[in-house]
């Protein structure tokens, strides 16, 4: 990773090796004031000695991608609406930090499938325009949206080696449309859920639907098992919500910091 001047924030100092590239100003000034006692004149001077250079830290990028099942039914538009609000809270500071997030869900085709409606961004205006245009579709190819979701959280993981890689996942836990003809989508979800855990992927199952009808096919509560993610319900996804879950997976944020500095 390339550590560039000035980046991140500056949290402490240090004794420089050699001349100082990003000097720590106000503890330079207090090692030469710690001078003034035992010296006959009043006169602040700065001495070579005294000179401390900053240490800085930046906190790692979140990388995001929800997976948003925009399949018809009776809570698609409550979801929907929600999905976009989380992820555009998101995107407020994204810039703070170089988070990105990403949205992947299902389009009409024969046979219907994923696609990548937002690709990775920090971009409030361009979030805003993409998810305008997010369509509602009448099948739930929930095995493709997840692949894509994982493939896609792989590819970019080689452009931000720092990254912290996220999924969120919001569906009525039913897929009903497999990758491979004739395969079994719930025995593809849930392989595709242990991929995540083993590539150690932090990941929240939100249930759109935890007391419908179809309540004994909901794979919702087991994706969440199988990928060692967190299962919420609809009501329960938050951006704090989001922050917990990722701190409880990889760890705080402090962990995930990178002290920096150009001697280093």
């Amino acid at each position: 990773m390339v550590i560039t001047r000035g980046r991140g924030k500056y949290c402490r100092h240090k004794l420089p090796r050699g001349q100082p590239s990003d000097v720590a100003l106000d503890a330079t000034l207090r090692a030469a004031a710690g001078r003034l006692s035992t010296s006959q004149g009043r006169k602040l001077e700065v001495h070579l000695e005294d000179l401390r250079e900053k240490i800085r830290r930046h906190r790692s990028p979140y990388l995001i991608v929800f997976v948003v099942d925009n399949s018809w039914s009776i809570h698609v538009d409550t979801s929907l609406e929600r999905t976009k609000g989380v992820v555009l809270e998101l995107l407020k500071d994204a810039h703070i930090h170089h988070d990105r997030v990403a949205m992947v869900s299902f389009r009409h085709g024969r046979p219907p499938d994923a696609t990548v409606v937002l690709p990775p961004t920090s971009s409030y205006t361009r979030a805003v325009e993409r998810l305008r245009k997010v369509p509602l579709t009448g099948s739930t190819p929930l095995p493709d949206a997840i692949g894509k979701a994982y493939h896609l959280l792989r590819q970019t993981r080689i452009k931000y080696e720092n990254a912290i890689p996220v999924v969120v996942i919001i569906t009525d836990g039913i897929p009903n449309v497999p990758v491979r003809r004739g395969g079994d989508p719930y025995e593809e979800t849930g392989r595709l859920c242990r991929h995540l855990l083993w590539d150690n992927i932090a990941t929240m199952i939100v249930d759109t639907e935890p007391r419908g009808s179809d309540a004994g096919r909901n794979y919702c509560r087991t994706m969440a098992a199988l990928s060692g993610g967190r299962y919420l319900t609809l009501s329960e996804l938050t951006r704090q919500a989001i922050e917990d879950t990722v701190v409880g997976r990889v760890g705080p944020r402090s962990s995930q910091r990178h002290d920096v500095s150009e001697s280093s």
